[in-house]
């Protein structure tokens, strides 16, 4: 079983940084990198991220280029979706905070009110459980 080592840094300039790497690691079955292009005008474009319960996620990473109030993502299970979230910064989601999403995060539905396009990027961590 892989080991996901991670970490988080923060700082605010002319401050001491804030960091907290993932204790020992975290036992995750499954990882994917999902690249995809999210032209201008596409709207619920599906980006599958993963077959199981939101509980079978340790960590959903979803980064973009470029950022922006025009592209916005939900989470679905298929059948039901997350309130829209603005991708105008890296999103990460480890542990509980995918109960934010009050949906198991299946696939994204991600939209470009823009007009040029974004390569997103997602990353999760999981349990190979269906």
């Amino acid at each position: 079983m892989p080991k996901l080592n991670w970490s988080i840094m923060l700082q605010v300039a002319g401050s001491p940084a804030i960091t907290n790497p993932s204790p020992d690691g975290l036992d995750v079955e499954a990882v994917d990198r999902i690249d995809v292009m999210i032209n201008g005008g596409d709207t619920d474009k599906i980006v599958n991220v993963q077959p199981g319960a939101a509980g079978n996620v340790h960590l959903l990473v979803i980064t973009s280029e470029p950022y922006g109030p025009k592209l916005s993502f939900k989470a679905s299970d298929g059948t039901k979706d997350s309130a829209k979230v603005v991708l105008d910064a890296p999103q990460a989601y480890a542990g509980g905070a995918l109960a934010l999403f009050n949906t198991d995060p299946k696939q994204l539905k991600v939209t470009n009110d823009g007009t040029d396009p974004a390569h997103v990027t997602v990353f999760v961590a999981r349990d190979a459980k269906v």
